[in-house]
C-alpha cells in the first residue's frame, strides 16, 4: 500500500496514527540530498517534537553533511516504522540552532 497524501502549497496535517508511529519508532531514517543530487542517509533517535501537526523537529548531533545539504537544497525525507505501520515524510527542512525542522509537504504509507 503506497498511498501518497499530497498538498499543493500547504503542509500535510499529521493524523493521530502518523503521530503515534513517529513517537513509537525506535529510530528514524533521515535522507537529505545535495545540490549535485547525491542522497545522504543518517539514522537518528526519536523525533524531539511535533509542531503544529505538520512539522517534525530533530536534535542536531554533528550532522555535518546533512546540514550542508539542507543549506544547499532544503530537501529532506524522514522514514518511520512502528510495528506494521510505516510512513515516509517528505518536505523542506532548515537547521535552526541545535535543531532540524522538517515542514512536511507529502506523506507516503510504507507498509
Amino acid at each position: 500500500m503506497n498511498q501518497e497524501l499530497k498538498t499543493s502549497s500547504s503542509l500535510v496535517t499529521l493524523t493521530k496514527e502518523m503521530k503515534e508511529a513517529i513517537l513509537a519508532s525506535p529510530f528514524i531514517a533521515l535522507t537529505s540530498v545535495s545540490k549535485a543530487g547525491v542522497p545522504h542517509l543518517i539514522v537518528v533517535g526519536q523525533a524531539k517534537n511535533i509542531v503544529n501537526d505538520s512539522q517534525l523537529v530533530f536534535g542536531v548531533y554533528k550532522m555535518e553533511t546533512t546540514r550542508q545539504n539542507l543549506a544547499e537544497t532544503g530537501c529532506l525525507q524522514a522514514a518511520v516504522v512502528s510495528g506494521k505501520v510505516g510512513y515516509r515524510f517528505t518536505g523542506k527542512a532548515v537547521v535552526q540552532n541545535d535543531e532540524v525542522i522538517l515542514s512536511i509537504e507529502q506523506v507516503a504509507a510504507l507498509l
